[in-house]
């Protein structure tokens, strides 16, 4: 088939260079300026650039790739209407590295001028201030929007005339994605995130890419053969879906006493590798949600707050333009660019030399705070990717259950093969897996504070966590010992005083388990029956478990 996406990309960074359309290699403080420059761009009085994004979050149900969806005339359409509007525009080719550069990884954004403060919020994210050019990107993301763009305003999401596609390719240089009438940052962000996913397990073959970020920690830790402490270095990977605490559990500081430090190596994606490496992929800063954003959390609020930052989607008041983060009348996903500059506890490397934890982020009430898991369990927990959807992947939907492989709405191709190469990386490493519940606990929902989660990953890290010997209900090693965390919270099930109503919820979640595995399995094959087993998903499961455990008693 013909690449008429890069086609397109190509066609359109040389006519617009050729006839004097195009702007390039700038620096971040002139993307500013051009920026402040466009209608619906504010300057806050911080110095910080505030602009709304159409739509307000990812477009989600109007985005397929060629690898899961083959494409054919409706997306070489697509790709000639890139090229048309786009000949009409003066245009700004914005080259990042990916990464720090070392796996030699360049993205080309391609943005109507009109629309520069995309090109602000992306440079900040993606780069250092300094311009820059690059020959031959890796990968290319065109924006462009039609006549359809402004009437999409007063739509819902699931009804606007959006199209988001990607081109994955079979090699380097291939990927293209394109998006029409989606002007959010988080389009270009996640589009850089499914090019590294597929580059990472299809075309380098490296490990595969995690939606995962890291931090490391060097903490006084007992040490059983010389019984005395030591300072030992861990460096701990964060998975889990948009709004379920992922960027707050690595900005907090573990280090207490003297010559402990802690740094956040990168907050949303990264590649595991097949030696354990972990590396991520955003130099310049993080993409955060500001909903909630408040004294809780001050390392990141004091970077919101710079005149560095890029806001989008978040209230301002009239002049003096101040942002408001606890209003989210306007949008629940109100979002902040901040460089890894203005937070102190970021990390100077995007790398570690190896995960010595993965915590997977959850959120069901039925949940133990924490639980220590197998690596057959941790590739089960993430095939069956148990987690709630937030206003960034679909604000119509925000709060209720979902399932997403991996905790990853990016992954393409075949899932099994992605998942059995996860096993075979933590297996191989020894890389130890827990399953944290962020969200609420037993019957009467109560809420799994961030005091309480710090103080379980506070304990983790200084290996003052001891879990139960045998499983609850749903499988899984709960704690039993802890020092920070409150452990009278951390076991769900002892929080559901009827064993019935207890009894009937997990039914119905194995229930929900069982028509999900045997979907998975018809399309992508049988999962290992040591893998599959290792976590409950039927009913006779639990009873086995109650038989083997005699967890609850409910005959």
């Amino acid at each position: 088939m013909k690449h008429y996406f890069k086609k397109a990309a190509v066609k359109i960074y040389e006519d617009a260079k050729g006839e004097g359309r195009l702007i390039e290699g700038l620096t971040l403080d002139r993307f500013k300026e051009i920026a402040i420059r466009q209608d619906g761009v504010i300057r806050t009085q911080m110095g910080s650039v505030a602009a709304d994004s159409e739509p307000m979050s990812r477009s989600a149900p109007h985005t397929t790739n060629n690898i899961d969806h083959p494409f054919g005339e409706e997306e070489e359409q697509l790709a000639l209407e890139a090229v048309e509007y786009l000949s009409r525009e003066r245009i700004i080719s914005l080259d990042t590295l990916v990464g720090d550069g070392r796996d030699g990884i360049a993205v080309r954004f391609i943005i109507p001028e009109v629309y520069a403060q995309l090109a602000y919020g992306l440079k900040l994210l993606m780069d250092y201030p300094a311009g820059r050019v690059v020959e031959d990107p890796t990968y290319t993301i065109i924006f462009f929007t039609d006549e359809a763009f402004e009437n999409n305003k007063h739509k819902k999401l699931i009804d606007k005339d959006i199209a988001i596609r990607l081109w994955m390719g079979e090699k380097r240089g291939e990927q293209v994605k394109i998006c029409k009438n989606s002007l959010y940052v988080g389009e270009g962000k996640k589009g850089v995130f499914q090019f590294e996913d597929w580059r990472v397990k299809a075309i380098d073959k490296t490990g595969i890419f995690l939606h995962s970020g890291a931090r490391r920690d060097r903490l006084w830790i007992y040490d059983l053969e010389t019984e005395r402490p030591e300072l030992k270095e861990v460096v701990a990977g964060v998975s889990g879906l948009t709004a379920t605490g992922k960027t707050t559990t690595l900005c907090r500081k573990f280090a207490k006493l003297h010559r402990e430090s802690s740094e956040m190596i990168g907050d949303d994606g990264g590649t595991l590798a097949f030696d354990g490496s972990y590396a991520a992929f955003e130099m310049g800063g993080l993409y955060v949600k500001t909903e909630g954003l408040d004294e809780s959390q001050p390392e990141i609020l004091r970077a919101a707050d710079s005149r560095d930052a890029f806001l989008e989607n978040v209230a301002i008041s009239k002049y003096p333009y101040i942002p408001d983060f606890k209003d989210i009348s306007k949008t629940a996903n109100g979002r902040a660019v901040i460089t890894r500059e203005n937070l102190e506890i970021s990390s100077p490397s995007l790398r570690a030399d190896r995960l010595d934890y993965i915590i997977i982020l959850t959120r069901n009430p039925m949940i133990n705070a924490i639980n220590k898991l197998t690596p057959e369990q941790a590739t089960m927990q993430f095939i069956y990717g148990e987690s709630i959807e937030s206003s960034g992947g679909n604000p119509e939907e925000a709060g209720k259950f979902k399932r997403v492989f991996f905790l990853d709405p990016f992954v393409c191709g075949n899932l099994l093969e992605h998942a059995m190469i996860f096993h075979d990386i933590i297996k191989r490493n020894r890389i130890k897996c827990y399953l944290s519940n962020t969200g609420t606990i037993g019957a009467d929902d109560a809420k799994v504070t961030l005091r309480q989660s710090l103080g379980i990953y506070n304990d983790l890290s200084r290996i003052e966590l001891r879990f139960s010997s045998e499983p609850d209900l749903l499988g899984y090693h709960y704690p039993i010992k802890c020092d920070r965390a409150n452990l009278s919270l951390m076991n769900a099930h002892t929080l559901f005083p009827d064993k019935e109503i207890l009894k009937k919820k997990i039914k119905n979640f194995l229930r929900g388990r069982t028509e999900y595995l045997e979907d998975f399995e018809a399309r992508f094959g049988e999962i290992p029956e040591h893998i599959r087993e290792s976590l409950p998903y039927r009913e006779d499961h639990v009873y086995k478990i109650i038989e083997d455990h005699k967890a609850l008693d409910f005959e």
